[in-house]
């Protein structure tokens, strides 16, 4: 999981426990620093610093339990934690729990322990931030699926008033059950594009072709370091060329991917999806881990399009 890190960010992080539980929190060192981490099996904390508007606040990123007798455990946890870190704190995470009977797309409720969990967002005087245009953020992915909104943000009323102008959004649900949040406070810092390798392209038939030929283009005499940057130049412009012509823009159909996705996600929230987008469904996600998205002949319509 680490290894998608690129350089300029730190981390802290909660090891999985079995297959589950993984929490990680990272961090671009030029905009952002973290420190004071707090780590448990079902939470991370750290303070964070951001760069630029010289802001300062607690942020908690949490896993919750399945079991009931370790779901009490988990709300008396976060509870400590609230007595703990004074100032604006932000929480957010997988809470594997609902407090409001809306919160599901059936009555199968534990309605004992809605209850617990919204005495703790009351107690500690949380507000849960307004996620746009979604209801849910978990699937379990079956033919007529049970949906919930498991992942929430909450804020105390010092961090809501230092980002007055906060938004947050669900994204394509991809290659999870989960539908990732994404939280924006302050405006995007425009970026300037770069090479970027793509790795579904050794998937493809020519790929070893093109880098060997690019890679042995003959080079005038010159130093190591020269000869060297030639290569990847050469490397690089040969495979953007190529994949232009036999791939296509890898970006543009994985984006056309995530919004099939997106789009199944939000129109199961009103209704079942029939058996053919059921199955245009599973191929969106697919093509994000590299598979092919689908033939011009398998392509159908979908919702709000």
């Amino acid at each position: 999981m680490l290894w998608c890190l690129r350089s300029g960010f730190d981390y802290f992080h909660v090891p999985a426990t079995h297959t589950c539980g993984r929490i990680l929190l990272a961090w671009h060192c030029d905009f952002w620093s973290a420190s004071n981490p707090s780590l448990h099996r079902s939470s991370l904390t750290a303070k964070l610093h951001c760069v630029h508007a010289n802001e300062d606040w607690w942020f908690t990123c949490v896993y919750g339990p399945q079991g009931d007798t370790e779901k009490i455990q988990f709300l008396e946890h976060l509870s400590d934690l609230r007595r703990h870190y004074a100032g604006p704190w932000l929480l957010c995470g997988d809470f594997n729990l609902i407090y409001k009977a809306e919160d599901k797309n059936n009555s199968n409720l534990n309605r004992r322990m809605m209850g617990r969990f919204r005495r703790f967002i009351d107690m500690s005087e949380l507000q849960e931030l307004h996620l746009d245009g979604r209801r849910f953020t978990w699937s379990s992915e079956r033919v007529t699926p049970t949906l919930a909104r498991l992942d929430r943000v909450f804020a105390t009323e010092d961090w809501l008033v230092s980002f007055p102008n906060h938004t947050l959004s669900a994204l394509s649900s991809e290659c999870s059950d989960h539908s990732p949040l994404r939280l924006t406070t302050v405006a995007m810092m425009q970026t300037f594009r770069r090479f970027q390798f793509e790795t579904i392209w050794p998937k493809f038939d020519g790929y070893l072709s093109v880098v060997e030929e690019a890679w042995s283009c003959p080079w005038p005499n010159a130093d190591a370091f020269r000869v060297l940057d030639y290569k990847l130049r050469n490397t690089a412009k040969a495979l953007k060329a190529w994949s232009a012509k036999h791939v296509g823009s890898v970006r543009l159909q994985l984006a056309i991917a995530k919004e099939l996705v997106l789009r199944f996600d939000v129109a199961q929230e009103n209704r079942v999806l029939a058996p053919h987008e059921l199955r245009l469904r599973r191929r969106a996600k697919a093509s994000c881990l590299g598979r092919p998205l689908c033939s011009a002949q398998s392509c159908v319509s979908v919702p709000g399009s």
